[in-house]
């Protein structure tokens, strides 16, 4: 019987900006400190010790860890030539390195982003590059924050079918740059980021375990861009509307549980099975509350919203360069590993990958 062809996770890699702003500068943005109701939020804080002597800084602070479990996020600072592409690159080539490979052994690339600094030329040609292979061939993937997990769903498709041989798929996102600065809910959320992943063809059972899975759901009210042509004079150009209720929050939990349960099923696999959950971090209850819903052991489901943000379809991608860069604890060989995501839209993706 001839061996099963997959794509195999050969190499991951991340950037994160240098630049960081925890919830007490984010406080002092914009209108924040104007529009933001400390007395309210106050009279809202639970298990905080002498929250009535709280000064209105320190009230935001733990107002913005209780809803959301962010300390701080990082950013590309304003006035920075930085861009989304250049995040990319840096994070492709960091994988690429990992891998072995150089630029121009990769067959094709797959950028997953909401925030490209241009919408022409497509992301893809300018990461190709940056990363010095130009004649590279490409696309870019608008999948929210399950942008990556799409991209690796495609990337296995490319390989299996024989399309290519060496796939790269980055995800990146400088949402900083479209937060809402008077809403204080959206503008705590987001931060800046970009990760990669190097998918090569392989024969055995190591790389994504059966086909990744993806779905969709239609509602644009929880998150919403309105697309650049389509601007009216008086629009808000930011990040219009983040809905962080307690509706959207069971949602993403249920939806992130149920795309995980079919590719495992896919796989022929458990959540027994599994030693890493790597799911979109929007927010610390919704990665909390996953871990409840699939009874699993502290550890297993891994949270680093705390010091990012919400860094969209880059969330998953840095997250398991980090996994496998041993920062949540020893790496098993093999380590079977599920990427879970929702993003606005909605967009749900979800893969199984041995490495």
């Amino acid at each position: 019987m001839a061996a099963r062809v997959t794509a195999a996770v050969t190499g991951t890699g991340s950037y994160l900006p240098p630049d960081a702003v925890d919830n007490f500068q984010l406080f002092e943005m914009g209108t924040l400190r104007a529009q933001f109701d400390v007395e309210q939020a106050r009279s809202a804080l639970r298990g905080v010790d002498g929250a009535n002597g709280l000064s209105a800084p320190e009230v935001f602070d733990q107002w913005a860890l209780q809803l959301t479990g962010i300390r701080a996020r990082r950013w590309i600072l304003p006035g920075s030539d930085v861009t989304t592409e250049d995040m990319c690159a840096r994070a492709g080539l960091a994988a690429l390195e990992a891998a072995g490979r150089d630029p121009d052994e990769i067959d094709q690339l797959l950028v997953a982003s909401v925030s490209p600094s241009d919408e022409v030329p497509n992301m893809a040609c300018t990461v190709a590059t940056k990363m010095g292979n130009p004649q590279l061939g490409g696309y870019t993937i608008n999948a929210a924050c399950a942008g990556f997990v799409y991209g690796i769903g495609a990337a296995w498709s490319a390989i299996v079918s024989g399309m290519a041989e060496r796939v790269l798929v980055i995800s990146g996102d400088a949402l900083t740059r479209l937060v809402d600065y008077t809403d204080a809910r959206t503008a705590v959320l987001f931060g800046d980021g970009a990760g990669a992943a190097v998918l090569e063809r392989r024969d055995g059972d190591r790389g994504v375990l059966g086909p990744p899975v993806s779905s969709g759901e239609f509602a644009r009210d929880p998150l919403f861009l309105v697309g650049q042509s389509w601007r009216r004079d008086g629009d808000r150009i930011p990040l219009l509307h983040m809905d962080g209720g307690p509706r959207i929050l069971r949602n993403a939990i249920i939806k992130m549980a149920e795309v995980g349960d079919q590719a495992l099923e896919k796989a022929g696999l458990g959540w027994s099975d599994v030693d890493f959950v790597v799911p979109h971090q929007a927010n610390m209850r919704i990665t909390r509350g996953l871990e409840q819903k699939l009874e699993l052991t502290k550890g297993r489901v891994v949270h680093n919203i705390m010091d990012y943000g919400n860094m969209s379809a880059s969330t998953v991608a840095i997250t398991l360069d980090e996994v496998l860069r041993g920062k949540f604890g020893p790496v098993p060989d093999p380590a079977t590993i599920v990427l879970t995501s929702i993003g606005g839209g909605y967009t749900m993706a979800a893969a199984v990958v041995r490495i």
